[in-house]
């Protein structure tokens, strides 16, 4: 199972990599026609940033994608190992080349480019796998990550603003980096509830009718979450 699973997330990684192509592909036209002084490291950046971000949403929509497509979930299920092993073979090589590509990503770009998006790249990463098993396209799983981007972005100032009138005092990178992660923890905790209740109680049925536990959880979270930060804004905006 391992094997395969390797597999499946290398398949996804190079199909991910276009990000960097495209870059390769803008600096060699820069080179031979346009010459309009393109800067070289910060198209790389950019590129990685790309790439990190496809193949985040990509590895995390398509984890149960073999299963779905060839109607395997009860052979996946007949192996011999309990379903958070299960989990842990199906995201570890799917994070390994996360970290493969953020660590590359950092040596070549720089140490910034991992500081400023290392969060947002995981939270990606997270939102589309919890998604994934109660989302079955990939275009509805992209706009569902969407969605969960903006209240995490929101989210963060949110909780900027909260922990600057609780008088922390964080400068620098954690100036960013605390809210992030406050951001990250509150929006993706209720999902991860209801994608692992979900898939510790999965069997053979046809999966749409096992989400009932999953939807009951996710879709008030989203709206309680939503319109905390409207209130949030619309007090902030009467002088809170």
């Amino acid at each position: 199972m391992l094997k395969k699973e390797i597999r499946d997330a290398l398949k996804r990684f190079v199909e991910s990599l276009v990000g960097l192509f495209i870059i390769f592909f803008v600096y060699i036209g820069e080179i031979l026609f346009t010459r309009i002084g393109l800067d070289y490291k910060s198209l790389v950046r950019t590129g990685f940033v790309i790439t990190l971000v496809i193949y985040a949403i990509y590895a995390g929509a398509t984890v149960f994608q073999s299963e779905r497509k060839d109607r395997a979930f009860e052979y996946l299920f007949s192996f011999p190992l309990t379903r958070r092993k299960i989990m842990t073979v199906k995201l570890a090589p799917r994070l390994g080349l996360i970290l493969a590509l953020a660590g590359a990503a950092t040596i070549i770009a720089g140490r910034g480019l991992l500081e400023k998006n290392g969060i947002i790249v995981l939270m990606l990463f997270f939102s589309s796998l919890f998604l994934s098993i109660g989302v079955f396209s990939i275009v509805i799983n992209l706009c569902g990550v969407s969605i969960m981007y903006l209240i995490f972005f929101e989210g963060q100032l949110v909780f900027a603003f909260l922990l600057s009138k609780l008088g922390a005092n964080f400068k620098g990178y954690f100036a960013t980096l605390a809210p992030q992660v406050a951001s990250a923890i509150v929006l993706l905790v209720p999902f991860a509830i209801a994608f692992w209740l979900t898939f510790r109680r999965m069997d053979v049925r046809p999966i749409k009718l096992q989400m009932k536990t999953y939807y009951l959880i996710i879709l008030p979270t989203l709206m309680v979450l939503t319109a905390l930060i409207v209130v949030f804004h619309k007090r902030l905006a009467s002088g809170l």
